[in-house]
């Protein structure tokens, strides 16, 4: 399975931290999506929208089962991850899925844009420290 992140999965101590180990990945981009803080947090989401969009991100390519759980694992049933094609740096379509917030909590999104600039600046310590003290 092919999976397009976006979010705090971009920073690449957090993708190994959570999946594991690296895999083979590529920036893509997402069309028809927007990303979103959600409220009262300092992570994104990512909900379809009639008005266009483009998410940024990667495709990480053959995730395996272990990863795809412990993905999965990570991202809870905030989201559901959903098949979506991002184009690759050439625009060519990419099969993959994606953790998408789904209508039941499209209202805990903030409307506030989330960027990885934004994340970086004013949440990431913060966010570290938390997912990196879990047991």
């Amino acid at each position: 399975m092919n999976l397009f992140a976006y979010g705090t999965l971009l920073v690449p101590e957090i993708w190994r931290a959570v999946a594991g180990r690296d895999f083979p990945s590529s920036p893509a981009t997402l069309r028809g999506y927007a990303i979103f803080r959600v409220r009262d947090a300092d992570f994104p989401g990512i909900a379809r929208t009639e008005s266009g969009g483009l998410v940024p991100g990667r495709v990480f390519f053959d995730l395996d089962a272990e990863t795809v759980a412990r993905l999965d694992a990570y991202e809870d049933t905030f989201y559901e991850r959903l098949p979506v094609c991002p184009a690759d740096e050439r625009g060519l379509p990419v099969d993959a899925e994606a953790y998408v917030v789904p209508d039941r909590n499209r209202t805990l999104l903030s409307g506030e844009t989330w960027t990885l600039d934004w994340f970086r600046a004013h949440a990431e310590a913060d966010y570290r420290a938390r997912l990196f003290s879990s047991p």
